[in-house]
């Protein structure tokens, strides 16, 4: 497990990716929008 974070670390420095005025990389996500209906309160 920590040779994997190790490798998706070095990914990230890789590839160049867009960083947060801090320092962090910015997370993309990929995954759909699904919409969510709550039921209405009383």
């Amino acid at each position: 497990m920590l040779a994997e974070k190790f490798f998706l670390y070095l990914e990230t420095l890789l590839n160049g990716q867009p960083r947060n005025p801090d320092g962090s990389p910015r997370v993309v996500s990929t995954s759909p929008h699904v919409p969510v209906t709550l039921p209405r309160g009383k």
